[in-house]
């Protein structure tokens, strides 16, 4: 595919995800923990349950699941960028994270669940 068609493609991808998508936001314990990981995401991409709101901070935006796969699209946006004019590094971190966690969390079964840094069962 010829690099205008790719670009493309994922302005088409980013732009039907984000018509199915529902307003940011969380989702409670009891619908996390009701669905497999993979249930989970599944949810927020068909619009059930919220994306999780630092998304729309970041410009980052699921396009697909998949047991152990994770795609995310991302457009920095001014706010991320570092007084020299280049996109910080933490933006790119963050997708790292967002990708990486949400590829484990397809595998996850219900009831279980990971983070990054923080203790699950604190309210």
């Amino acid at each position: 595919m010829e690099q205008s068609g790719k670009r493309q493609q994922w302005l088409d991808d980013a732009a039907a995800m984000r018509a199915k998508l529902a307003a940011p936001g969380v989702a409670d314990r009891a619908q996390l923990r009701s669905r497999s990981g993979m249930e989970f995401l599944e949810a927020i991409a068909s619009g059930a349950l919220p994306p999780a709101p630092i998304a729309q901070l970041m410009g980052i935006l699921p396009i697909s699941v998949e047991p152990g796969r994770a795609v995310f699209q991302g457009t920095p946006a001014l706010a991320h960028y570092d007084p020299s004019g280049v996109v910080h590094g933490g933006y790119a971190a963050t997708m790292l994270d967002t990708a990486l966690g949400c590829a484990i969390h397809t595998m996850l079964p219900a009831g279980k669940g990971y983070t990054t840094l923080g203790d699950l069962e604190k309210p």
